[in-house]
């Protein structure tokens, strides 16, 4: 049975589903953030300063220690967004549920609202087929 509100529940539905794909895709992007920071500190627990060798040496390994710590700062740097977007994301889904689910209460309460009017319709009917039958003289 269509209601007023079937329109808005399948509309609210859609937006719900795109805010549960944007919620999984921030989610993703969450843990390749995380990821990215774990791979830049273990690859920085690989890097060492040389004990003998030249200078040059020496200042191209705390050139790449420097670079690894850069990349380890913007990997921090998008964890700390992802992690801002995943929360910006579970209020819109959580606001979005919230919104289909009151929606489709309302459609839910519409349908039991016209089942009563059905069932009071049918006994009133019921009723005037007795009263007929009563009244009928036997043949």
């Amino acid at each position: 049975m269509k209601s007023k509100y079937t329109p808005l529940v399948k509309l609210k539905k859609k937006g719900l589903d795109r805010c549960e794909s944007d919620l999984i895709l921030a989610n993703n992007a969450f843990l390749y953030a995380s990821t990215a920071l774990d791979s830049a500190y273990a690859l920085l627990s690989t890097l060492s300063l040389p004990t003998n060798g030249s200078v040059n040496e020496l200042i191209q390994a705390q050139a790449m220690i420097q670079a690894q710590h850069d990349e380890i700062q913007r990997c921090a740097d998008a964890l700390v967004y992802a992690q801002q977007q995943q929360l910006q994301m579970q209020h819109q889904f959580k606001s979005a549920m919230i919104e289909y689910e009151k929606f489709n209460y309302l459609e839910v309460q519409e349908a039991h609202e016209h089942l009563a009017r059905m069932k009071k319709e049918e006994a009133k009917m019921l009723d005037e087929i007795g009263i007929m039958t009563y009244k009928r003289e036997p043949l």
